[in-house]
């Protein structure tokens, strides 16, 4: 592993312990991933200087005045940003051909993408979401596949048996989340969200990344993807330039698409 990369990953977990505790000590951070507490204090440095917290004698906290990030149920999400979620699923859209499989995850943003799929032949389709497995119900055309586990009713998803997830290589995959950051890459709320999705996203040659332009910057408290395997993102036009430049810059496909409020 590159020394690049080892940073990305440590500072993820220095993110992800912060987040369970609210609060991390440079002694506690050194032992657990094993380098100095000099190494530890820069990259607490670099984190808050991305306002991703706020360092204290011996430690950090999280930022003050920082929002608790809360899940919302599928029905409200939907209605939020609607009209960038459609213009993200119609550029989604334009990568599907006829015959291919596709992963869909639990998000709204995947569940945008039905209609617009509507229009192809002989898809599978692979996905934990009950609302998306019945967006098909009515084409014979479709093979719709799902993995057998717990209902989570906020999400209206199957959770906690990834393990169940049909062995089949995907050639698409279309995924949402709660955040999305340069250091922590992609993270969601929920853990066993969190877990499925990353098991779709094993099976996907090409995993595609659905995030309108709120979710930018937004740091979850559990990890699906680091920054280093995200390959492609379509998102609003409105999304901030300079994190926009910051995938650029490591070879991210970052797709930006107009919409309308109107």
């Amino acid at each position: 592993m590159s020394d690049g990369l080892f940073v990305q990953e440590r500072r993820r977990i220095i993110l992800e312990k912060l987040k369970q505790r609210g609060r991390v000590a440079v002694k506690d951070l050194s032992d657990l991933l094993h380098v100095s507490a000099v190494t530890i204090r820069h990259d607490l440095r670099a984190l808050e200087e991305a306002g991703l917290l706020e360092r204290t004698y011996g430690g950090a906290v999280i930022r003050s005045g920082e929002p608790v990030l809360q899940e919302l149920s599928f029905n409200v999400r939907q209605m939020k940003n609607h009209a960038q979620k459609d213009a993200i699923a119609q550029a989604a859209a334009a990568l599907v051909h006829d015959g291919f499989s596709i992963a869909l995850d639990s998000s709204t943003s995947s569940y945008a993408l039905v209609p617009h799929l509507l229009k192809f032949d002989r898809l599978t389709i692979v996905t934990n979401s009950l609302v998306v497995a019945q967006g098909f119900l009515n084409n014979s055309q479709f093979r719709v596949l799902m993995p057998g586990g717990r209902l989570r009713r906020d999400a209206i998803s199957l959770v906690g048996q990834p393990e169940s997830l049909p062995k089949v290589n995907l050639n698409l995959g279309f995924f949402s989340a709660r955040g999305l950051d340069d250091v922590v890459g992609i993270s969601e709320i929920d853990p066993d969200e969190a877990v499925i999705k990353r098991a779709l996203f094993s099976y996907c040659v090409a995993p595609v990344f659905l995030i309108d332009g709120s979710k930018w910057g937004q740091v979850a408290p559990y990890t699906i993807v680091p920054p280093q395997q995200i390959r492609h993102i379509i998102t609003s036009q409105n999304a901030p330039a300079e994190l926009v430049q910051r995938f650029r810059s490591q070879n991210v496909q970052v797709d930006l698409v107009p919409y309308s409020d109107v």
